[in-house]
């Protein structure tokens, strides 16, 4: 069975991620959850990851989050904790910071925002740095 195009968005990204702690949240019970929970030197973040073959033609966009997943994030928003919703585009991706994905957007603007995968990558690993429990047993410095 064919890998779906966000699973196939996210490992893009996690090849990059040789040295960061990175779990796959999936609990079929209990609706809602960030995708990924990713833990480091520097602390975690929690990222929900939504992918767009192609950005609509429309006037405005938001990313499609569901309305549990909605709640799951602004609750652990109002917490304190780093939740991030990242739109994976065939060119890269775009990050919403706190809950900027509440805010929609036109086409241009996401189009001026979007990082590449090893952007986002780096991104990722500015916010938690290294673990001692890292995803391989790749690179000791993934980024220079």
């Amino acid at each position: 069975m064919a890998a779906k195009p966000e699973t196939t968005f996210i490992k893009s990204i996690h090849n990059h991620l040789q040295e960061t702690y990175a779990e796959k949240m999936n609990n079929p019970f209990r609706s809602g959850c960030a995708d990924v929970w990713y833990s480091g030197s520097k602390g975690d973040i929690w990222v929900e990851y939504k992918y767009e073959p192609s950005l609509p033609k429309i006037k405005e966009y938001l990313p499609d989050v569901s309305p549990r997943q909605a709640k799951w994030l602004g609750d652990r928003y109002s917490e304190g904790r780093k939740v991030f919703v990242i739109l994976g585009l065939p060119e890269g991706g775009v990050i919403y910071e706190d809950t900027s994905w509440l805010v929609p957007q036109t086409r241009a603007q996401l189009l001026q925002r979007v990082l590449t995968r090893l952007e986002l990558a780096k991104w990722i690993y500015e916010q938690v740095g290294s673990s001692p429990c890292k995803r391989s047993s790749g690179r000791s410095k993934p980024f220079p």
